[in-house]
């Protein structure tokens, strides 16, 4: 059952996906509230289970980390025996994203590590339990994820924000280094992007100032690069869907109108770009299937003469959802 959001939540749950850090003061200014009365909307949005925490964004590729993408269908399982794959996957650290799916697949995980071994030791381990489950299986790379804003929360025609969490990763040598300080920030920050900065000086020992500085350092350098929002999507009225498309007669202009079209719609959250995936891989949030099919059928419209098949997959729970690697 959706939460019936008035106009000002919905400012205020877009404001706070396009910077979850925001002061109250400015999120007041920007939505036409006091800052007591953003303070109480929020604390009922919390409440109510709408707004499930505020995160920082960090590109992971700046720290050195490779992401790759699993897919799983399964054959011959029991509810419990799906549930059991799923905890395996749960609960290793480099496992940071799991979910069920409606689809071709009935599982997807994201893993981040720099190191090819441990994802060579969780592939190994993972058909050792569970190969007589596993009907088809496909682990992929991912070289870039651009994540956009939520324009769909106004009606907005197009967004107007873009990240980077996933990008290529950073060779040794020519990345960042981040100290024990600046571990411990992003640590806190992650999972949590309100976190005052007093409380981050209190639990790691230094100084309001120093943290204040190393977060500018963290920003300034691209490793934080945009503080957002998780949502209970289905308490705002909305689905979540990956759909697949494979291309045909390819060429760079034609890629970039693709592309354009893609990060501008109101209702694309994700593009990711995947070494040994297909052409366009995009996830969207949408208020149900009918309007699923009209952005289809837009795309479809605009770029059906290079589309020559596309498959639809629906994201049913996260079961685990990081912002950082466990280890960093």
């Amino acid at each position: 059952m959706s939460y019936k959001l008035d106009l000002k939540d919905k400012k205020l749950l877009y404001e706070l996906d396009l910077n979850s850090r925001q002061s109250l003061s400015e999120l007041g200014r920007k939505v036409g509230l006091s800052k007591n009365s953003v303070n109480y909307r929020i604390s009922n949005l919390r409440k109510e289970g709408i707004i499930k925490r505020f995160h920082s964004v960090i590109d992971t590729g700046k720290l050195g980390y490779i992401g790759f993408r699993l897919y799983l269908n399964l054959q011959n399982t029991t509810p419990e025996k799906e549930a059991e794959i799923i905890d395996f996957l749960v609960g290793k650290e480099i496992v940071t994203w799991v979910a069920s799916i409606e689809g071709n697949y009935d599982v997807g995980a994201l893993i981040l590590t720099k190191s090819i071994k441990r994802v060579n030791e969780l592939w190994k381990e993972l058909l050792a339990k569970y190969t007589n489950y596993i009907d088809k299986k496909l682990l992929t790379i991912m070289t870039r994820v651009s994540y956009f804003s939520r324009a769909y929360l106004l009606n907005l025609k197009s967004n107007i924000y873009e990240c980077v969490p996933i990008s290529e990763p950073e060779e040794e040598g020519s990345r960042n280094e981040l100290d024990k300080t600046d571990k411990e920030i992003l640590k806190i920050l992650a999972p949590n992007s309100r976190t005052p900065i007093v409380d981050i000086a209190a639990k790691i020992g230094i100084s309001a100032k120093t943290v204040i500085s190393r977060i500018k350092n963290l920003e300034e350098s691209k490793i934080i690069i945009g503080y957002k929002t998780v949502f209970d999507l289905e308490k705002i009225g909305y689905q979540y869907y990956k759909l697949h498309f494979k291309l045909q007669n390819v060429n760079r202009e034609e890629d970039s109108k693709l592309r354009a079209y893609v990060k501008s719609h109101p209702n694309i959250i994700y593009d990711d770009e995947v070494l040994g995936g297909d052409n366009i891989e995009i996830e969207v949030q949408v208020k149900d299937a009918s309007e699923l099919r009209e952005l289809i059928g837009d795309i479809k419209e605009k770029f059906g003469k290079r589309i020559r098949d596309y498959e639809i997959m629906h994201f049913l729970r996260e079961y685990k959802y990081l912002f950082l690697p466990v280890k960093i």
